[in-house]
């Protein structure tokens, strides 16, 4: 029997320290050599889903920005891919530089940012190349900045946007505050089913494993759902099956049910 496994990273597949056990890789790498498909299913932009596959030896397939883009790593090929209305992006554009709030377009293998840049794949966005940044396929727009009370009240107000889904957020303590909007019809979940029917492989044999609420939707669709124990309530409600933690590799005292 092959499954189809997708594994959520922060929290999830890596430590809290961000490291991922020896224990874990070689677990993965065992499945990968009995024909199960693993899958690195992350709100992280496809090159850092890359950087993390790598590291467990599983860069094939590759599921980023919360479900919004499948990627074949080995032909170089997007299988299936969800993207945000223009129109929706330029009034984002607008309200965000009206209110001087740092946001973030997730484009292919780019991250196109305003005020500044953290890192090489990231590239400054201005009125000066907005228009032919917003020309192509924006998969996920990240808000992020310290400004908390501007932040809360633009999440409100795109709450109500049906071609909008708020997928994923952080609390409201740390010295940045951020969330990240995808269109109204993805997620992780619909990622999982895109995938699974285009390997052929049925539901049943699907497993999905996380911790937090951008992963809900891909237990809710798995044949197989498991919890790791740092979840939050909402994931373990959801859950056939709870785990140890992320730091006690909850992932690899699962994946070892399956050997």
């Amino acid at each position: 029997m092959k499954y189809l496994i997708l594994i959520d990273s922060d929290g999830t597949l890596r430590h809290s320290d961000g490291t991922i056990s020896d224990r874990t890789k070689r677990v993965i790498q065992r499945l990968k050599e009995q024909g199960h498909i693993v899958v690195i299913c992350t709100a992280r932009p496809r090159y850092h889903t890359l950087q993390i596959s790598e590291q467990v030896g599983i860069d094939d397939f590759l599921i980023s920005s919360n479900g919004t883009e499948i990627y074949n790593n080995l032909t170089d090929e997007i299988i299936w891919a969800s993207y945000i209305d223009t129109n929706s992006c330029k009034q984002i554009y607008e309200i965000c530089k009206k209110e001087n709030i740092r946001l973030m377009f997730v484009i292919d293998d780019k991250e196109y940012a305003t005020k500044f840049t953290r890192n090489n794949k990231q590239i400054l966005l201005n009125d000066f190349n907005f228009n032919k940044v917003i020309n192509g396929n924006v998969k996920q727009i990240m808000i992020i900045d310290s400004c908390k009370e501007k932040i809360m009240n633009l999440k409100r107000k795109l709450s109500d946007d049906s071609l909008l889904n708020i997928i994923d957020s952080s609390d409201e303590f740390g010295d940045e505050i951020w969330f990240s909007i995808v269109s109204g019809n993805s997620s992780k979940g619909l990622a999982l089913c895109k995938l699974s029917n285009y390997l052929e492989i049925p539901n049943k044999n699907t497993i999905a494993i996380g911790n937090d609420m951008n992963d809900v939707s891909m237990l809710k669709c798995a044949g197989i759902s498991v919890a790791v124990g740092n979840a939050i309530p909402e994931i373990l409600d959801n859950a056939t099956v709870i785990t140890k933690s992320n730091d006690l590799d909850g992932v690899a005292v699962f994946l070892e049910t399956l050997l």
